[in-house]
């Protein structure tokens, strides 16, 4: 009986000294996406309405650990000009080829590198970005950031060429307005336990 005791409070020590590992699966709660680019007028800007996000991330002691699996997807017809313009809308969605591939998506495949500093990261992951039906290897810079709600927050920003994606840049205006190959895409979500 006497041994009971300290074989209980040993157990318990070892118990509470293993760091807290969760596995979760996380979806978005808020997010934007911008993209941005030029031409051989003026620059100009869209954001995607309609972003979904599926991730599975392992935390250790409040802190991201690990990327187990994410999925992104855009409704290719919910990005919007910040002018409003329905031209330049319909000339997007007409160039992204969304009336046959309704849907942009980047699926994870792994992590490259991750650099920890208190409860921030820089991870560096590998994908699949599909556009317009092309899909090619795109690697992605992500900050992470676990929140004291327990949400997280993710950050990033990435230059394409279109035309990696099979994608030729619109013609405005019988040519006297060219849309630049590369575009920029800024992006912050917030992730939730789901």
């Amino acid at each position: 009986m006497r041994y009971i005791l300290p074989l209980c409070l040993a157990f318990l020590s070892g118990l509470f000294s293993t760091p807290a590992i969760q596995a979760q699966n996380y979806t978005a709660k808020s997010y934007k996406l911008t993209i941005e680019g030029g031409s051989t007028m003026h620059d100009w800007s869209s954001s995607a309405t309609n972003v979904t996000v599926q991730s599975d991330i392992t935390i250790t002691n409040g802190v991201v650990e690990k990327i187990n699996a994410a999925t992104v997807n855009v409704a290719t017809k919910s990005i919007k000009s910040h002018k409003n313009s329905g031209l330049m809308d319909s000339r997007t969605h007409e160039t992204l080829k969304a009336d046959k591939h309704p849907n942009i998506t980047y699926v994870f495949t792994k992590v490259n590198s991750i650099q920890k500093s208190g409860t921030e990261s820089t991870i560096t992951v590998a994908g699949n970005l599909t556009i317009g039906g092309t899909s090619k290897p795109t690697e992605l810079v992500l900050k992470v950031k676990t929140l004291p709600t327990g949400e997280i927050e993710i950050k990033g920003s990435k230059k394409i060429l279109m035309s990696t994606y099979g994608i030729n840049p619109p013609v405005f205006m019988l040519g006297a307005l060219k849309v630049s190959d590369e575009v920029k895409l800024d992006f912050s979500v917030i992730l939730q336990h789901k």
